[in-house]
């Protein structure tokens, strides 16, 4: 197959998936010996072409998706009609960044950085498949340790967890502001947790 012909299809694969897809789920479709190296090329290809298109295609959550650009958000949403309150809320955003720059950890250790009871946060996140159980912490009690998921990469548009701002990056940039409450977090003493896989954790 002609290397634009397979341009094409992928192309089209992108516009018609509502998820990332990655190199490999795309050699899936193809018998005719395409490799991953080649469709990760024509990938990037396409990514760098539509720098200066109307539509972007992103590294989110390990695969590649096309999408609009930030800068139309406020229109896109507008013409939806998605009200600004379909966001995550302060709370769980709070709770969300904790979990995001020091997973694993259990609830009892969010609500020990927050200060308040932050089960019913928790809850909402996992219900909406933005957190996920990781295993057991090995102290008595065993309490249900918790990390971010796929879901959390794509919700932000994260290719992986290295994308996320440091804390260090944090703080420069609201330098002389009130700092949120993830630039306080590596000041809460917290030990490297103990983990274990063996159990199934609660659902």
């Amino acid at each position: 197959m002609e290397r634009e012909e397979l341009k094409s299809i992928v192309e089209n694969v992108l516009l018609a998936a509502d998820q990332p897809v990655t190199a490999t789920e795309l050699t899936k479709i193809f018998l005719d010996g395409t490799d991953k190296e080649q469709l990760q090329s024509i990938l990037d290809e396409l990514q760098e072409e539509y720098n200066s298109r109307n539509f972007q295609i992103t590294e989110v959550a390990d695969g590649y998706q096309l999408c609009t650009r930030h800068e139309y958000n406020d229109y896109i949403r507008k013409f939806l009609k998605l009200d600004r309150s379909t966001r995550l809320s302060q709370p769980s955003l709070d709770t969300l960044s904790i979990i995001a720059y020091k997973q694993p950890l259990t609830r009892q250790e969010v609500d020990e950085i927050r200060g308040v009871d932050s089960s019913g946060v928790i809850k909402t996140l996992l219900e909406k498949k933005i957190i996920g159980p990781a295993g057991r912490k090995k102290v008595p009690g065993r309490p249900i340790m918790y990390r971010t998921t796929q879901k959390f990469l794509e919700y932000f548009g994260l290719k992986d967890l290295s994308d996320l701002p440091t804390l260090e990056d944090l703080r420069e940039e609201l330098e002389g502001e009130d700092p949120p409450l993830q630039t306080q977090i590596e000041f809460s003493a917290s030990e490297s947790p103990e983990v274990s896989t063996n159990d199934e954790p609660d659902n």
